[in-house]
């Protein structure tokens, strides 16, 4: 008896299954079919996952795959802590920062109203400017940027601005008309406010000490520009002069400033400096030019009456001559009305925006006074064709930005 087991080799050649009796029909068919392949070929199943919580169980027969978590949320925008206001105190601050301002202007017009010092008065100014330093300086030490940023800037500006300009007043009475510093008095002046100015900058980061940095600038400048151009000025070029030095001073600081933070707040002081300055400079030439030609007509009459009367004059009075002055005076107007609105353009302030529209609609019409054009139809046609033609093109770019924002990005 052979007690081997058959193989597939062995049964096929001795003939079908039916034939062997050791074999058992009523069995299931052996995995060694050669129908199958060899379970070593058989690739393994796929890897099952889980799938989330809650989702309904695969059909079966079906495998389940792998299925990926999903992505984390977003993380939430932050938005920007609201400053906080400065209530009661800010109030309280204001209101005493001006009174004690008023303390130092009554000492700084009474002090010297019989021309010696009155040391009363004197006192006073000096107490009031002494007070606001003091709460000043006792602010920046103990008042932390960290801890209440809004109480230490209300704190720290404006008795800090207003103490500055009280020293420079308390100076010009103590000393101001001394014969030894009145040459360079102006330099020191300025320079004391500029300098304090920046420190106090540097302690609050408010807008309020650069405008007050460009108060001591100015004066620096102004008086600069006296020593440096005073002697040489004359009729002619008076006017021509002023404007381009007012252009110059708002341009640069303009640009100088715009490095810094309060570059907005700077840029529009500066502009309303210039606007200003450009309006008084035309009203002065309409004003001089109407009074000059009101007193020639008065001092010049007609030669040869018949009434025996003194003749002062003959021939037709003279008239002031401010034509190139001021086409001069409307280019630097135009020069700075662009670069204001290149300034809104780039910032987005009102501000800029206003003194763009306010210079050209002051010195435009000013400048036609002085003038006397005969024709002002014509200047108002020109301005106003030009004025609709950039806001329709103003109007077609907003619009042109519209349909793009509109438009979705594929």
């Amino acid at each position: 008896m052979n007690d081997q087991a058959p193989t597939p080799d062995s049964s096929s050649s001795g003939g079908s299954h039916s034939s062997d009796p050791r074999i058992d029909e009523t069995a299931p068919i052996a995995a060694t079919s050669p129908s199958r392949p060899e379970p070593e070929s058989v690739p393994p199943p796929p890897p099952t996952g889980t799938l989330p919580a809650g989702a309904p169980p695969p059909p079966p027969g079906t495998t389940t795959a792998v299925v990926d978590p999903p992505p984390p949320p977003p993380p939430a925008a932050v938005v920007p802590a609201t400053p906080g206001r400065p209530g009661l105190m800010g109030a309280l601050t204001t209101i005493g920062v001006g009174l004690l301002g008023a303390a130092i202007v009554l000492s700084a017009n009474m002090s010297r109203r019989d021309g010696d010092l009155d040391w009363s008065n004197f006192i006073v100014g000096l107490g009031a400017t002494a007070v606001l330093v003091v709460v000043t300086l006792v602010a920046v030490v103990v008042v932390r940027r960290q801890h209440e940023p809004v109480a230490r800037g209300e704190l720290v500006t404006w008795p800090g601005v207003v103490g500055i300009l009280g020293i420079a007043a308390m100076l010009g009475v103590g000393i101001g008309d001394q014969d030894w510093v009145q040459d360079f008095f102006a330099y020191l002046e300025g320079g004391v406010i500029t300098v304090l100015a920046l420190l106090g900058y540097l302690a609050s980061r408010r807008a309020a000490y650069v405008v007050t940095a460009i108060a001591g600038i100015g004066i620096l400048y102004v008086q600069a520009f006296d020593d440096l151009f005073g002697d040489s000025l004359d009729e002619d070029s008076t006017v021509i002069t002023i404007a381009i030095a007012v252009t110059v001073f708002v341009a640069g600081l303009t640009v100088v400033g715009w490095v810094l933070p309060t570059r907005v707040t700077t840029g529009v002081v500066l502009g309303v400096v210039g606007v200003v300055s450009f309006a008084a400079l035309l009203i002065g030439m309409a004003v001089t030019k109407a009074f000059a030609g009101a007193f020639a007509s008065m001092m010049f009459t007609v030669s040869g009456d018949d009434t025996g009367g003194t003749t002062l004059g003959g021939g037709a009075p003279p008239t002031l001559d401010f034509d190139n002055d001021t086409w001069v005076v409307v280019a630097l107007a135009a020069a700075l009305t662009v670069l204001w609105a290149l300034a809104a353009a780039w910032t987005g302030s009102s501000g800029f925006t206003i003194c763009a529209i306010l210079m050209p609609t002051i010195v435009v019409p000013l400048a036609a006074i002085v003038l006397v054009v005969e024709h002002p139809t014509w200047w108002g046609v020109v301005v106003g064709v030009a004025g609709t033609v950039l806001l329709v093109l103003g109007a077609l770019l907003g619009r042109t930005r519209a349909r793009n924002a509109a438009t979705p990005a594929y």
